[in-house]
């Protein structure tokens, strides 16, 4: 039996960024309640004339901007919060629905769906990823959340049928100009988290496990993540 140790696991497995990164002037969706991502630092008045560094950094973000998870209680008044959520329902060997067909502005509909993710092939609990590559594509230009992919409301209700336990996508949740949450609301009905923000899905093989911790906050409706796939897991 051989002993696990930094060197010989980091040989065999292969970490995948699957976030995006938080940075002053990022992207952010085009509302005037939308805030910005900033980064200030304290200088505590004892170390203003310090000769070495020592630094104090306040970070102010918003909870879906970035990669993120988001619960049921972001669109359902007696939804679950984060800290309500098993702490498993973040990781597993997921399902990965090739979507790249799909082109900009275009609804992905539910018969797409129920012919690449038939209900026979997927059991409850698992974790689905739907893969359009549009984030990778298109993250940072302009008109970005005006011409994604979306899902119909049957689509996402289908999904939502099958019972994972969370739903990863890699383009806009909503047809852009939606104002009442109808997909979040079918997706997260039966109590799937959902994660937005995704990129490089088309990495993820048949033996990668994802991964999406939340920052372990109470009474929150979404929290950042930094979601990753871990290849080699499922040899």
């Amino acid at each position: 039996m051989h002993q696990l140790t930094s060197s010989n696991v980091r040989s065999k497995y292969q970490l995948i960024d699957l976030s995006v990164a938080f940075s002053v002037g990022m992207p952010k969706y085009n509302a005037s309640w939308f805030p910005e991502f900033q980064v200030d630092e304290v200088v505590p008045e004892s170390m203003k004339g310090a000769d070495w560094k020592r630094r104090f950094t306040i970070l102010s973000l918003f909870a879906h901007n970035g990669t993120h998870v988001e619960s049921s209680d972001h669109v359902f008044r007696d939804g679950r919060t984060m800290d309500a959520i098993p702490l498993d329902h973040f990781f597993g060997i997921p399902i990965v629905v090739d979507l790249r067909d799909i082109p900009n502005g275009q609804e992905i509909t539910q018969d797409v769906l129920e012919s690449r993710i038939p209900r026979d092939n997927v059991g409850e609990g698992h974790i689905i990823l739907l893969m359009t590559s549009y984030d990778d594509r298109e993250w940072g230009k302009e008109g970005f959340w005006d011409r994604s992919p979306w899902l119909s409301e049957g689509a996402a209700a289908y999904l939502a049928s099958l019972k994972p336990v969370l739903i990863g996508l890699d383009f806009q949740t909503e047809k852009p100009g939606e104002r009442n949450f109808i997909v979040h609301k079918a997706l997260t009905r039966h109590g799937a988290v959902l994660c937005e923000y995704l990129f490089q899905l088309d990495k993820l093989e048949y033996d990668t496990l994802f991964m999406a911790l939340p920052i372990k906050i109470n009474d929150v409706e979404a929290s950042p993540v930094r979601a990753v796939g871990i290849k080699g897991v499922g040899r």
